[in-house]
């Protein structure tokens, strides 16, 4: 009976863990289909809108020369005259604060010559207020000879600079504008036909605030035809540009401040394109020293992929000349492409790439003895309503491209209230425009658009690029 009783004690424990494990499986099994009660907690957070902000153009100041006033010191970078500057609001009661930048890298400097910060005050900026501001100069001193003119432009941190040279008689400098209240730290990167260059001092360049720094391109690359030039901040943003001016022997060959060009993209349009003087250029361009008179267009691949390329070359008029080009570029190199058998006409120059690239356009003009040259950078979209300035100079003309496919009319008002109505229709068409005043341009559809002027020996022009979006409220998370 005690054996039977142990037996039945041990299967009492053994049917007791049974059980006990088939609770514990049912137990877990629920905890699986059964949701289980959650705490979701919403983060702490709160909104800041920021304050309005006053909107600052940089203007890059008088041309400069290898030289000081008496033509000796061939390492001292000297201003040579005076910017002549328009800067205007849509609304012309809108006061705009005009004040000077240093120019610690300019000898011959001085407060009736610096240049120029442009600010529209932060209530006037909230209100949506347009506004802009340029420069333009006319030179005849020594071997600077000819006419630049150049938008003033807004402060950022990554811009692409395509223009320049620094081959014998070639002379570029870099202008890096900081009109903000913030010191700016800069680093240039310059490629050329054989890729990129080794440039010691190209890295860290300090831009104190409300400063102009001035730097000669051939400091950091020497005996280069065809510069792209990258300008990165590390700290602060700065306006970048290019001044070139050309000397072939002892002939005076132009000059051009050249602003950035559009970011890179696969898509490049630069309008306003001035191919003039082809008859007499043609009978100079097999001499010694005259290959850049030739007419071009300058295009660099930042990525790691070859590009194909088409360059569409067309009359900004009905029924004009047209004609385009297959290319091949190689990345990492710079490439200038000869716009060749194009005759006399102001051109769109668009350009279709597999690989996101940039560009820009040079021409020279020779007329009564008298040589200039230009650049022409790429153009951005606009808001269907801008401003844009001019300044003195010889036959300004708005192009604007119209990509949508259909007529678009436009109004051009000046600050007085005098108004042009005009219809773009499909591709690029120009506007004559009066040197020294301002206009808001107000149509149905964006555009892109760019200012040139042009007479006998003088060329230029620049792009009107839209303003940076305003400062969007921030979320924080205490």
């Amino acid at each position: 009976m005690a054996g039977n009783r142990r037996v039945l004690a041990t299967g009492a424990r053994v049917v007791t863990g049974l059980v006990v494990a088939a609770v514990a499986v049912v137990a877990v099994g629920a905890a699986v289909v059964l949701p289980l009660p959650g705490v979701t907690a919403q983060p702490a957070s709160f909104t800041i809108d920021p304050a309005p902000a006053e909107q600052v153009r940089a203007c890059t100041g008088p041309l400069v020369r290898l030289s000081d006033s008496t033509g000796q010191d061939a390492t001292a970078i000297s201003s040579v005259g005076t910017a002549q500057l328009k800067a205007a609001a849509a609304q012309a009661s809108t006061p705009l604060d005009v004040s000077g930048l240093s120019s610690p890298d300019d000898r011959a400097g001085s407060s009736d010559t610096a240049p120029a910060r442009v600010g529209l005050p932060a209530q006037e900026a909230a209100a949506g207020t347009l506004f802009a501001a340029a420069q333009s100069q006319t030179v005849a001193s020594g071997d600077l000879v000819g006419f630049a003119s150049t938008a003033c432009g807004e402060a950022g941190t990554d811009s692409w600079l395509v223009a320049g040279a620094t081959t014998v008689g070639r002379t570029s400098f870099v202008l890096l504008s900081n009109p903000g209240d913030v010191p700016a730290v800069v680093d240039l990167t310059v490629f050329g036909d054989q890729g990129t260059i080794t440039s010691p001092g190209s890295k860290n360049i300090d831009v104190p605030a409300r400063s102009t720094r001035i730097l000669s391109l051939a400091g950091f690359a020497p005996d280069l035809a065809s510069p792209v030039v990258h300008v990165v901040t590390t700290v602060g943003a700065v306006y970048a540009a290019v001044q070139h001016s050309v000397v072939r022997g002892l002939e005076p060959g132009g000059v051009e401040m050249a602003g950035p060009t559009t970011a890179p993209a696969t898509t490049q349009t630069i309008p306003g394109v001035q191919v003039s003087g082809t008859s007499s250029i043609a009978q100079r361009l097999g001499t010694p020293d005259a290959a850049d008179l030739q007419s071009i267009v300058r295009m660099y691949v930042p990525g790691p992929d070859p590009a194909s390329v088409t360059v569409r070359v067309t009359e900004e008029k009905t029924g004009g000349f047209q004609t385009s080009y297959q290319v091949g570029l190689t990345p990492g190199i710079v490439t200038e492409f000869p716009l060749q058998d194009v005759p006399d006409g102001v051109y769109t120059v668009d350009i279709q790439s597999d690989q996101p690239l940039v560009a820009g356009a040079r021409t020279s003009t020779i007329a009564n003895g008298a040589v200039d040259l230009a650049w022409y950078q790429a153009v951005s979209p606009l808001a269907p309503s801008f401003f844009v300035a001019t300044a003195s100079g010889p036959n300004p003309r708005l192009h604007l491209v119209n990509n949508t496919g259909a007529d678009v009319p436009i109004t051009l008002t000046t600050p007085a209230g005098v108004q042009t109505s005009v219809t773009i229709v499909p591709g690029t068409r120009y506007v004559p425009l009066e040197a020294g005043t301002s206009y808001t341009v107000a149509s149905s559809a964006s555009l892109s658009a760019a200012v040139t002027y042009f007479g006998d020996g003088f060329s230029s022009s620049f792009a009107v690029v839209p303003p940076g979006p305003a400062a969007a409220p921030v979320v924080v998370y205490p």
